[in-house]
Order: C-alpha cells, then sequence, then structure tokens
C-alpha cells in the first residue's frame, strides 16, 4: 500500500511538472502545444492532484505531528486551488 501510494505520489509530480512545461510555453508562446494550456487551469488541476496524493501519503507514511501538520498543509493547498478553479476568488 505504501509503495503504491509513493509511486501515485512521484507520477503525480511528474505529470504536473510536464503540464507547467507545456503551460508555460503555450502562454508566454515560445511553443505552442495545445489550445487547453492557454490558460493555468492544467497547472492547478495538476497541483490539486498532487497535494491530494501527498495528503494521503503524509497520513499514511508520517507519524506524530509531521502526519498531522504536513497531512493539513497540502490539504490546505488542494482546497485553496479548488477556490481558484471555480473562480471564487478573483
Amino acid at each position: 500500500m505504501k509503495t503504491l501510494i509513493n509511486w501515485l505520489t512521484l507520477i503525480c509530480g511528474f505529470i504536473t511538472s510536464i503540464l507547467i512545461v507545456c503551460t508555460f510555453l503555450t502562454c508566454y508562446q515560445f511553443y505552442y502545444v495545445n489550445q487547453i494550456f492557454n490558460s493555468y487551469l492544467p497547472v492547478q488541476l495538476g497541483i490539486f492532484t498532487t497535494m491530494i496524493a501527498l495528503t494521503i501519503r503524509f497520513i499514511v507514511n508520517e507519524t506524530g505531528k509531521k502526519r498531522i501538520i504536513y497531512s493539513m498543509f497540502s490539504f490546505t493547498i488542494s482546497i485553496s486551488l479548488i477556490f481558484f478553479i471555480v473562480n471564487l476568488v478573483k
């Protein structure tokens, strides 16, 4: 179970890194990758997914205060990204 969660976190981080590169290339008009990368929505969704995976990883792998603090911090980041995605924060 721990190995699966660690791999899931690693894969989410890798995909998010690719999304960041593609979004920056398209937004700053260095290279046109695809129309979906004209906004920061793919980056926000990628970071949201990665932070949720990290929250689960911290809950499963860590012990003591780290377990609570790290998981709450990453969960707070993921929830704040949802507010940006649905345009509640302008």
